[in-house]
C-alpha cells in the first residue's frame, strides 16, 4: 500500500510542477510527510527535482535566465544550503516534522502573493532570503517560493523566472546531495526507491508539461492557486496535528 501511495504521489507531484512549472517539492514534502522520516524525504525529493529542473534548463526557448540575478542567490543560497545540511543532521523526527509542515505552509502561502511589495526587492534582502531559502532546502527541501517573491518584487521579468529559479535550485539540489552523500544520508535503500519511482515522477511531469501547452493562460492561473491553497491548508493542519502531539 506504501508503495502504491508514494508512486501516487510522486507522480502527481510531478504533474503539477509539469503543468505550473514549480511545486514538485512542496506536493511531495506534503504527501511523504507521513511515510519517510524528514532526513530520509528530503534526498529522495531533491533528486526528482534536479531531474525535473534539468528539464526546465534545458528548455532554454521557454526559460532565458537572468545570470546577474542568478550569481547573487547562488553565492547566498550555497551558504545556506551547508548551514542546513549541518542543521538537518541534528534534528529530532517530532521536530523536524513540525518545521517541514510549517515550511510548507509559508512557503505555499508566500507563492500565493501576485505582486509582492517593492520594499522587498532590497540586494541585501535578497541575500537574506537567498541564505533562508538555502538552509530550508538543504534541510526540508522546500522553500522556493521565498525566492520567487523576491524576483517578482525586483521586476524581474516573468519570461525570466522560470530559468532563473531553475538553475539556483539545481545548484543548491547539487550541493545539498553531495553534502547529504557526505553526511552517509545516501544509501542503497535510496537508489533502490529512485530507481523505482523517478520514472514515475518523469511520467507525471510529462503528462503535466504537455497539458500546460494547452492551458489556456487564466486556467493555468486557476490551477495555480487552487493547489496553492489546498497546499497551504492542508500544510496548516498538518502542523497542527504534529505541534498537539509533540
Amino acid at each position: 500500500m506504501d508503495a502504491l501511495l508514494i508512486g501516487a504521489i510522486t507522480i502527481g507531484a510531478g504533474a503539477f510542477r509539469g503543468v505550473t512549472g514549480f511545486g514538485y517539492a512542496l506536493v511531495a514534502a506534503l504527501g511523504f510527510a507521513g511515510l519517510f522520516s524528514p532526513t530520509g524525504m528530503v534526498p529522495f525529493i531533491l533528486v526528482n527535482d534536479l531531474m525535473l529542473t534539468g528539464f526546465t534548463v534545458a528548455d532554454r526557448g521557454r526559460s532565458p535566465i537572468d545570470w546577474a540575478v542568478a550569481r547573487l542567490l547562488i553565492a547566498a543560497g550555497l551558504c545556506g544550503a551547508l548551514c542546513g545540511s549541518v542543521l538537518a543532521v541534528h534534528l529530532e523526527g517530532d521536530l523536524a516534522r513540525v518545521l517541514v509542515s510549517a515550511t510548507i505552509v509559508l512557503a505555499a502561502g508566500t507563492a500565493l502573493i501576485r505582486q509582492p511589495p517593492r520594499w522587498l526587492a532590497h540586494k541585501a534582502l535578497g541575500l537574506l532570503i537567498g541564505f533562508v531559502t538555502g538552509i530550508l532546502l538543504s534541510a526540508f527541501a522546500v522553500g522556493g517560493p521565498l525566492i520567487a517573491a523576491w524576483l517578482l518584487a525586483g521586476g524581474v521579468r516573468r519570461d525570466y523566472m522560470r530559468g532563473t529559479l531553475a538553475v539556483f535550485f539545481g545548484l543548491i539540489d547539487l550541493f545539498t546531495l553531495a553534502s547529504r552523500a557526505y553526511l552517509g544520508a545516501i544509501d542503497a535503500e535510496l537508489l533502490r526507491l529512485l530507481t523505482i519511482y523517478c520514472p514515475l515522477t518523469l511520467a507525471g511531469f510529462a503528462c503535466g508539461y504537455f497539458l500546460s501547452h494547452r492551458l489556456p493562460g487564466h486556467v493555468w492561473d486557476r490551477v495555480s492557486a487552487v493547489g496553492l491553497v489546498v497546499i497551504a491548508v492542508v500544510g496548516l493542519v498538518q502542523t497542527v496535528y504534529a505541534l498537539a502531539f509533540v
